[in-house]
């Protein structure tokens, strides 16, 4: 349930950096994705399957966000699991929960949650109204970090906003209610970090990938092309924290560049500079 208030860089090739996008499309059929691309139907064409089952028989459905970048004409792929298991800490001590406001928290058994997560605060640090949440799934934090910033009309802090969706209608290969975002008066473009991933046991094998644990307000790529000058502290913070995620210890698993987007070029790439050898071009198929 959504409610609230209103508040190709050539045809073929990989990038990196940033880019500024705006969602086209969610879980396409093989005919919607051909409209998508501009291709005729063909008898050949094969259906794309979304829904499986893990290794103990959990459904489990990947979810495609088509992401267009307009300056250049071309289409981002962002790809991740949502599986109908709760996700859990290693230890399994601990429960990972979701908000309404599409931000995610731990806790043992819920009680103990923070306020900030279980209320809505006003500027003053009063509660205003109380959010809704409940246990989360695994992958469902790259859904909703993906939701905050799709949905950037949206206004977190009115108590009528709610962003919930309903996961089981997911499983059942229903993808209604995301494609219905789409357009929709909370829809915005967003920023984008771009890298490529090389196969470490086929080094010929490279993947286009996109950053998926944070993304930045579309007002960010104007400050990166800019020279990464940012004009007050909240949009200091905001970057240092994108920065520091990236870059750390669970960062950006592929080769990327803190850059405006351009196109790799595998002399830069560690990866393939330790390997030395040639790259043939291996996309993800769909």
């Amino acid at each position: 349930m959504v409610k609230g208030n209103e508040k190709e860089r050539g045809s073929g090739g990989k990038n990196v950096g940033f880019t500024l996008v705006k969602l086209r499309a969610v879980n396409p059929t093989r005919t919607e994705l051909n409209k998508l691309l501009g291709k005729e139907d063909s008898a050949e064409d094969k259906s794309i399957t979304y829904l499986t089952q893990d290794g103990d028989g959990n459904n489990r459905v990947r979810l495609s966000f088509w992401l267009h970048d307009e300056k250049v004409n071309k289409y981002f792929v962002h790809s991740f699991n949502l599986t109908n298991k709760e996700r859990k800490s290693r230890d399994g001590v601990k429960s990972q929960f979701v908000n309404s406001t599409c931000i995610t928290a731990w806790d043992e058994t819920g009680k103990n949650l923070p306020d900030w997560f279980t209320y809505f605060i006003d500027k003053e640090g009063g509660k205003t109204g109380k959010k809704e949440y409940r246990k989360a799934l695994l992958g469902e934090e790259e859904l909703v970090t993906l939701l905050r910033s799709w949905l950037g009309r949206m206004t977190w802090r009115d108590t009528e906003s709610k962003v919930m969706i309903d996961t089981s209608a997911l499983f059942n290969e229903d993808y209604a209610e995301l494609r219905s975002l789409i357009n929709s008066k909370y829809d915005t473009s967003f920023v984008i970090l771009t890298g490529v991933r090389t196969d470490v046991n086929d080094i010929t094998k490279q993947y286009q990938q996109v950053y998926g644990k944070a993304f930045l307000p579309g007002s960010f790529m104007t400050y990166i092309e800019n020279g990464f000058k940012f004009p007050n502290e909240y949009t200091k913070k905001t970057w240092a924290k994108f920065e520091n995620d990236v870059t750390g210890q669970y960062g950006f698993d592929s080769h990327f560049e803190l850059t405006p987007i351009k196109d790799y070029d595998p002399n830069e790439d560690i990866t393939m500079v330790e390997n030395k050898g040639d790259v043939t071009s291996a996309n993800a198929k769909f």
